[in-house]
């Protein structure tokens, strides 16, 4: 698995598709902290949200990286495309999980945060960034050509969902009542963002609900994604 997360390192550097998305989520983070002081949980809050989005595009550069040939020549390695594609989804959470470490560290160690954060904050912001961008990736990665032979209808669909993860909260307020159930199916980004904003006012397990629930949405979509692609027989025929 190590060697194959380092091919997929060296083909994701040389097809320079990591640069838009580093850029822009790098670039929008030194704009917004070009001013100062700022409030430390609610930084973080944005930041999060921008590394969820930020996670999705990342994942869906991974997820087809490589030209259809080359990833042939892959399975030959891998002798998977499960295997292939859980290591594609593994690499685009690093990858993201670097970028939000980035954002946690950045503005405290610059001074742009009002105080210096405490440990457990940075701890705790630390481990918002890493659970979102694992969500962002794990959501992405059904985006796939493999899945959408579409490339535009797969990102239309996929910033779609993206935005109803934004809206949850006024979604589950404007359905009618014994319908706010279903704002669950929806990807818990809400929790998140309403622990960075009130951290101070919630307990231990308020503050750990959100990554719980993040991971485990995550980990339950990756699953159903990699079993999606063997039940359709895209799996190395050798196996």
């Amino acid at each position: 698995m190590i060697a194959l997360l380092q091919y997929l390192h060296r083909c994701f550097m040389r097809s320079y598709r990591y640069g838009a998305p580093s850029f822009i989520y790098l670039a929008i983070l030194i704009l917004i902290y070009s001013s100062a002081p700022n409030p430390v949980m609610g930084s973080y809050a944005f930041s999060s949200s921008l590394l969820f989005v930020a996670a999705a595009a990342i994942g869906c550069l991974v997820m087809d990286v490589e030209a259809a040939n080359q990833e042939m020549a892959t399975l030959l390695h891998a002798r998977s495309l499960v295997r292939l594609s859980g290591a594609k989804l593994l690499y685009a959470w690093i990858f993201a999980s670097a970028l939000g470490l980035f954002a946690v560290i950045y503005p405290a160690l610059l001074g742009r945060l009002e105080r210096f954060p405490y440990m457990e904050e940075l701890g705790m912001a630390s481990l918002y960034h890493i659970s979102l961008a694992g969500l962002g990736v794990s959501l992405a990665g059904w985006f796939t050509v493999k899945l959408f032979e579409s490339r535009l209808y797969a990102v239309l669909i996929l910033c779609t969902w993206l935005a109803l993860a934004f809206g949850a909260g006024g979604i589950g307020n404007a359905l009618p009542e014994g319908w706010s159930w279903m704002t669950y199916i929806l990807p818990p980004l809400q929790l998140t963002l309403h622990a960075l904003t009130f951290y101070d006012e919630l307990g231990t397990g308020g503050k750990w609900l959100p990554v719980g629930a993040a991971l485990v949405y995550a980990a339950i979509s990756a699953a159903l994604l990699l079993w999606t692609l063997h039940r359709r027989r895209l799996d190395y025929p050798g196996e």
